[in-house]
């Protein structure tokens, strides 16, 4: 199965951001979720190696769910672009910006657009904290 990685390297008041990577180390997308809270409803998930698997809803269609986290459920990869826009989940853009004066991800939906062309349906996530 492939793998991809997901490292942390900010950490604020408006959420944690990072970068989405394959094996080769190619950077898909950047990424943005809600600020640490040690796996509390509404914050980033562990650090940790997940099963990414196809998930289908109204409100997000053809995306994808982290399964495995301790506690918690529907943790899905998604359009957005601030830490407002997630319940807990992980929203993917092309670059880093400013939206309303919060630190955001921008170009959301067509990242996750070309994000379906790219991820298989079914992965692995290791998801790993690089602060400086």
């Amino acid at each position: 199965m492939d793998t991809y990685t997901l490292t942390r390297t900010e950490s604020g008041n408006d959420g944690v951001f990072g970068q989405l990577s394959d094996d080769a180390g190619n950077v898909l997308a950047v990424t943005c979720e809600p600020p640490d809270g040690c796996n509390g409803p509404d914050t980033c998930i562990p650090a940790g190696t997940y099963t990414v698997i196809p998930h289908d809803s109204p409100a997000h269609p053809n995306t994808w769910e982290i399964s495995g986290v301790p506690n918690r459920t529907a943790i899905l990869i998604h359009d957005g672009n601030t830490d407002k826009d997630t319940l807990g989940c992980v929203v993917v853009g092309d670059r880093m910006g400013f939206i309303d004066g919060l630190r955001a991800v921008l170009d959301s939906r067509i990242t996750l657009n070309a994000l379906r062309g790219e991820l298989p349906q079914t992965f692995i996530l290791e998801i790993i904290e690089d602060y400086e």
